[in-house]
């Protein structure tokens, strides 16, 4: 296809966008607009107007977005859109590093990911009660949520867990402790990725110059999502590169994880000079569905300033559905997807959004109930699980023989050990080096089979091919694995030939290992293909991007539309608000709002003694006040049981880390 013939494809300010001057670029592109289209007509008119695929970087927050990119300009294109990359943040400056190490440092690292964090700050926190540190989990919290807002862990503190600040001298002693075994070690964790990279840029005229020397264009798909530290990387190459960032304020809902809403609002202060476009065309959905997306936004006191219109033009109005209690809205879900089956309606066409993967427990029962076929998106990333963690922990000990967490990881596993034994050799191993000198260790221990020191040797062998090398540590392990999960066994050995399929085409095990801890996959993105028959239950935090001619928005209630505990804290009600938006907006023909009479457990249990809870949360409930035209409203009541719920000189890095108390190191404004 030319490339013209791709323009005419494109509305008005689409095309636009799409063919603009080189220059830099905000294009605010609300829900169902075309923003993916944009931005693959953007690389595509850049490549036919000669600017090398090579010199274009596309930054995507999810691996799936960045390889749809990609393959829809190669449709377009075919060869010559060869050389195009697109990669998460986390890649992207992954790829630097290994590119040029002695410009950033750290050798020999290896990526830890969040249970490793965990870890640690177990370790290092110690047997503290509850009143003298908060949980490991918290810890990390604090911690990554310091890092990649760039501010102090005082700062963080004082926002977000003010009761801590108190406890600020011991907290941030418990960190610096953490910090200091992650480079004994050689452990990056996952902020640590980006950190090295942009310190170094920010830092160094030179390292910024030789990055940005790689580019002509840097396009930044979801703008909306970065956060402080993400913009400490496109910041200092803005007078190297063109920076063209598109993403929706509307859809902004990952603050938890850091991300600035606000850098939308201010794209021109960090990048001058530049200009703003937008996209309010929507392909996507009917207008009924938008009307209700459109009133929601119009309640913020945040100025969105953007109206959707439907392309489409009319269709079947929304429904509001209100039940008894979480089992009811279950079945009848379950049931009116029975329904539509009958009346000829394909599984894929249905997709049911809940908050987390938790809350889609009763949803799973009752479609189990029904045995209607589904794929559940948002739980337990693959590499994640126990069983499969536990055989990767001989390939870490292969790639990394300092990898304290692996060896004990490792060495637990094998029957007959104990922790005093785990504990004291993998102490010893540490003072070795080398991998060989390690093996030569365990040989001498008596309290060991030799099965620990085959499985090592036979990856060690193996390590230039990562599959092999994978399916060999599996065979070795096999046998202790299958008693150590003997309940569930079956299911869990079906997740290991998916673990190799992705290891195929690696050329080491650092870098597959590293790949996947940064951009976490889940069973179904190995498995699952979009043509199979089933409904899609899905978080809505991993919904954006999807769409679905039904979709079943779960649970918009009073308590959960703003969740309780953020009631009284006007931004995170407000990224509430963006998190139902999202949910609304990815029907395209009809859209089913469910919602609960009475409160959730949750709910209750997070509700003062005296009320006030309950009334707040009433209060600031995101329907009150929801035009009775924008919906067709049904109460069900029922008495039917419930059901039964589910079970060079190299370059030396300064050290990476946490700011414990002002001044911070680096601005924040």
């Amino acid at each position: 296809m030319s490339i013209n013939s791709l323009l005419e494809e494109l509305n008005d300010s689409q095309r636009a966008a799409a063919s603009m001057p080189a220059q830099h670029a905000l294009v605010l592109a609300g829900a169902g607009c075309g923003k993916t289209k944009t931005i693959v007509a953007r690389a595509a008119w850049l490549i036919s107007n000669s600017t090398p695929a090579d010199r274009i970087q596309i930054l995507a927050f999810t691996r799936r977005a960045a390889n749809e990119i990609v393959e829809r300009v190669r449709l377009q294109l075919g060869d010559r859109a060869n050389g195009l990359r697109a990669s998460t943040f986390h890649t992207w400056c992954t790829s630097l590093r290994l590119r040029a190490p002695a410009v950033f440092g750290y050798r020999g690292f290896s990526c830890i990911d969040r249970e490793d964090q965990n870890q640690l700050f177990k370790l290092f926190r110690g047997k503290a009660t509850a009143e003298q540190l908060p949980p490991a989990n918290e810890l990390c919290d604090f911690y990554s949520f310091a890092r990649n807002t760039i501010q102090t862990l005082e700062a963080t503190l004082e926002k977000d867990a003010p009761k801590w600040v108190k406890h600020l001298e011991v907290i941030g002693k418990v960190m610096l402790s953490y910090e200091k075994r992650k480079r004994d070690r050689k452990y990056l964790d996952y902020d640590d990725v980006l950190d090295v990279v942009a310190q170094r840029i920010s830092t160094s005229p030179e390292a910024c110059a030789w990055v940005g020397s790689l580019y002509d264009h840097v396009l930044v798909d979801e703008v909306q999502d970065t956060n402080p530290l993400q913009w400490k990387l496109l910041t200092p190459l803005q007078n190297d590169v063109n920076l063209f960032c598109v993403g929706d304020d509307a859809q902004s809902i990952f603050g938890f994880r850091g991300a600035d809403f606000w850098s939308v609002h201010s794209f021109s202060e960090h990048v001058s000079p530049s200009i703003t476009l937008k996209l309010e065309q929507n392909y996507r959905s009917t207008q009924e569905i938008l009307d209700v997306s459109n009133w929601l936004i119009s309640q913020s006191p945040l100025n969105y300033d953007k109206t959707l219109v439907g392309i489409r033009g009319a269709g079947r109005l929304p429904q509001l559905h209100t039940f008894a209690n979480d089992w009811e809205e279950a079945r009848w879900i379950a049931e009116d997807l029975l329904v539509r089956r009958q009346e000829g309606a394909l599984w894929r066409e249905h997709m049911i959004l809940v908050r987390t993967a938790y809350a889609a427990r009763k949803i799973e029962a009752a479609l189990l109930a029904k045995e209607i076929p589904y794929v559940l998106i948002g739980g337990v990333a693959l590499f994640a699980t126990a069983h499969v963690r536990d055989v990767l922990s001989v390939l870490r000990i292969v790639a990394n023989p300092q990898d304290e967490l692996a060896w004990m990881r490792f060495l637990k596993l094998w029957p007959g050990v104990g922790e005093k034994t785990v504990t004291r050799l993998t102490e010893e191993l540490m003072e070795f080096e080398l991998l060989d000198d390690c093996i030569r260790r365990l040989v001498k221990e008596p309290k060991f089979p030799p099965g620990v020191v085959e499985v090592i040797e036979v990856v060690k062998n193996l390590q230039q091919n990562v599959a092999m090398a994978f399916a060999a540590a599996v065979r070795g392990m096999q046998d202790i694995l299958a008693k150590e999960y003997h309940l569930n066994w079956d299911k869990r050995l079906r997740d290991f030939p998916l673990v190799e399929k992705l290891a195929e085409g690696h050329g080491s095990i650092s870098a597959f290992l590293e790949q996947y801890v940064l951009d976490p996959v889940f069973e179904t993105e190995v498995i699952y293909k979009p043509e199979v028959d089933k409904v899609t239950l899905i978080t809505v935090h991993s919904a954006k991007g999807t769409e679905r001619e039904v979709c079943y928005a779960v649970n918009v209630s009073p308590g959960a539309y703003p969740l309780t505990r953020v009631v009284g804290n006007q931004e995170e009600v407000e990224e509430e608000r963006r998190v139902l938006y999202v949910a609304l907006t990815r029907a395209k023909d009809e859209l089913i709002v469910t919602r609960q009479g009475y409160r959730l457990w949750a709910y209750e249990n997070q509700t003062p003694p005296d009320g006030s809870g309950e009334a707040e949360a009433e209060e600031s409930y995101f329907l009150n006040g929801v035009p009775d035209h924008l919906f067709e409203h049904q109460v069900h009541q029922s008495d039917k049981p419930p059901i039964a719920p589910l079970t060079g000189k190299d370059y030396e890095p300064p050290p990476m880390g946490i700011v414990i108390s002002s001044p911070p190191r680096i601005p924040t404004s």
